[in-house]
């Protein structure tokens, strides 16, 4: 079956942003999902009113999560689904760090409490299920990144071998295509004796993605620190950096990446 699956940091809502800021911006990242309807979009930095803003302008999905600091405070790690695509079945949030169970800690040195959700959903028509797993990275940490990568791929594969489903991982990870946390998800590096099976959709398809974070600023050249991987059993068929404007604006100070697949 065929779905498309997007990665999307939001940006959170900063006033400083002046005419970049999210009051100016919510009705093109809306549109963005829109016009390109993922079946599941990961998304990072949404505020609770950015998230209520985004739903208020898309009836036709839903939205599960909760913010880094525990229920509503600080940003989410959302996941939006298409409610005529899919049908949620359970959905979970853990923390990478060594206090996985809640905001306890910054792990290995991390900068900001970092988490990842995850949503177990089955196609609407059909028996197939799969695993979305969405998360970001810290910014300053690289043992951070390192070492939440190792910790959320563990869940993930844990998690996919119980259920015997397929699995997609979504995220900023903070990290360019050389950084040994990608090398790590991408199952060129191993971590403390473990190694990734997932694929990342640029290595899948090809090409050079070229750049993902922009500053508000624009253009392509550069690599990207936004991904979709994907486990062994889905095959992903295209994967594209959307550099839309909205009206003149950004959506975002990233640009969202979609990738269409088959699960």
């Amino acid at each position: 079956m065929d779905i498309t699956v997007m990665t999307f940091n939001l940006r959170f809502n900063n006033p400083g942003d002046g005419g970049n800021s999210w009051p100016f911006r919510k009705d093109g990242a809306a549109a963005i999902i829109s016009w390109y309807r993922p079946t599941v979009a990961g998304t990072q930095e949404g505020l609770a009113g950015m998230l209520d803003d985004l739903q208020m302008r898309l009836p036709e999905y839903a939205w599960i999560g909760e913010g880094r600091k525990g229920g509503a405070e600080s940003e989410y790690n959302a996941i939006f689904y298409r409610k005529d695509e899919v049908e949620l079945v359970e959905w979970g949030q853990f923390w990478l760090s060594e206090q996985p169970t809640g905001p306890l800690e910054k792990g290995w040195g991390a900068s900001h409490y970092r988490i990842c959700t995850w949503a177990l959903f089955q196609m609407r028509g059909s028996d197939r299920q799969f695993l979305h797993y969405n998360t970001h990275l810290d910014h300053s940490s690289q043992q951070a990144r390192v070492k939440g990568s190792r910790f959320l791929l563990e869940r993930l594969e844990a998690h996919r071998r119980r259920l015997e489903l397929p699995a997609l991982l979504t995220g900023d990870m903070n990290a360019e295509p050389g950084n040994p946390a990608i090398e790590f998800l991408r199952g060129r590096l191993e971590v403390d004796g473990v190694r990734s099976t997932l694929t990342d959709a640029y290595t899948a398809v090809g090409g050079e993605p070229g750049l993902s974070f922009h500053s508000f600023q624009g253009g392509d050249e550069g690599d990207p620190i936004d991904y979709v991987f994907a486990s062994p059993d889905i095959r992903v068929t295209d994967v594209r950096i959307i550099r839309d404007r909205v009206n003149g604006l950004y959506p975002s100070d990233h640009y969202p990446v979609v990738a269409r697949a088959v699960l």
